[in-house]
């Protein structure tokens, strides 16, 4: 299962009411100018524009084509019948598509879209609406700004998406380094466990018995720390390892710091775990904290709970303060966290908590991946 990060209303929503807000508006206008020679027009093709908002995600040639194509034909009439300007004001809601088809489209979409923007500055130009230097220019660089402001929050997020996908390996590569010195502490165990029960075999049955039994309960838990992560992990990023923690130091995280206090709640079984399973509890609890001390404004208290419930370990942190900057985007540091999750079979969400705040839930599977 993949992470889940939480961080509010989704943007398609977002559009959904910008859409309803701008038709209000036009309506609105055309209620509030008598001087349109077609009120039904009018008001007809600035909700035509105002749809549009709503697919522009999805669909950014769509949307441009329709709205600068629409655009293009109304202005063509204007000039060829002689007709007064008629369309809202309000229906400049169609520059937001500029923007949506840098944003969005892909490299074929922004050549095929900017031909309708163009063919749509070109009949104004035609109409008469542009009768000086000064508003040629302007009205080009009108159509086209929103395009370059598209096209920069584009490269924004990009480098912002290969980043996370950097921290992502980064998280996998450490993990790696980790597996690897686990299983090789094991081995080294069932190396030295094979040489006592070769060294009394003969001697002393029952103690290269109990050695055999040993080596036994060795094999079977470096085996099932193998096929909790093996499979999941596909590249080496050589990352740095910092000093693994177990469960029983997560006591420590509530002496680390006085301001936000810290308070670390154990319950359950939790006995018997993987190294990696503790490990990864561990990081989870390390970076919750690290994530309120940076991001949580005016926090006063964390919150750090762990239990054994069922077949799962339960993680949960809470923090009392507000959440600003790295805390509304799904910085690299939840990244990291929502990777490890993900690489043990396990879910993971973080996001605002109710009542102010900001929770973070990990659920781990006992024995490892679920395949």
């Amino acid at each position: 299962m993949r992470p889940v990060l939480d961080y509010g209303l989704p943007m398609r929503h977002v559009d959904r009411w910008l859409s309803l807000g701008f038709s209000l508006a036009v309506l609105v206008e055309v209620w509030l100018r008598p001087e349109f020679p077609s009120r039904l027009f009018a008001a007809a093709f600035g909700i035509a524009i105002a749809i549009t908002i709503s697919f522009r995600r999805e669909h950014p040639l769509g949307a441009t084509v329709f709205a600068f194509g629409l655009a293009t034909a109304t202005t063509i009439a204007e000039w060829a019948l002689h007709l007064p300007e008629v369309t809202p004001g309000t229906a400049a809601a169609l520059l937001l598509m500029p923007y949506s088809l840098c944003r969005w489209g892909s490299r074929r979409d922004v050549l095929i879209g900017a031909g309708f923007v163009v063919s749509t500055w070109l009949a104004s130009l035609a109409n008469g609406e542009m009768a000086h230097a000064g508003d040629i220019i302007g009205g080009a660089v009108v159509m086209l700004f929103p395009g370059a402001i598209g096209a920069v929050v584009r490269f924004r997020d990009e480098a912002q998406g290969r980043a996370i996908e950097q921290a992502r390996l980064l998280e996998r590569g450490q993990l790696a380094r980790e597996l690897h010195d686990s299983v090789a502490h094991h081995m080294a165990a069932i190396t030295l466990q094979a040489q006592a029960a070769k060294a009394v075999l003969a001697t002393r049955p029952d103690d290269a018995k109990a050695a055999l039994s040993a080596i036994e309960d060795e094999s079977k838990r470096t085996l099932a720390e193998l096929r909790a992560i093996v499979g999941t992990l596909r590249d080496d990023s050589g990352a740095a390892v910092s000093p693994a923690g177990r469960i029983v130091d997560l006591s420590s995280l509530a002496t680390s710091t006085t301001v936000p206090a810290v308070d670390v709640e154990l319950t359950g079984n939790l006995d018997g775990l993987s190294p990696a399973l503790e490990r990864a509890v561990y990081r989870l609890a390390q970076e919750s904290l690290t994530n309120a001390l940076k991001h949580a404004r005016n926090a006063t208290r964390v919150r750090l709970r762990v239990a054994a419930e069922g077949q799962g370990i339960h993680l949960t942190a809470q923090n009392d303060g507000d959440p600003v900057g790295g805390q509304r985007r799904a910085g690299f540091g939840l990244v990291g966290m929502a990777e490890r999750a993900a690489l043990l079979g396990g879910t993971f969400e973080a996001g605002p908590r109710t009542g102010g705040g900001w929770q973070v839930d990990a659920v781990l599977p006992r024995e490892g991946v679920n395949r």
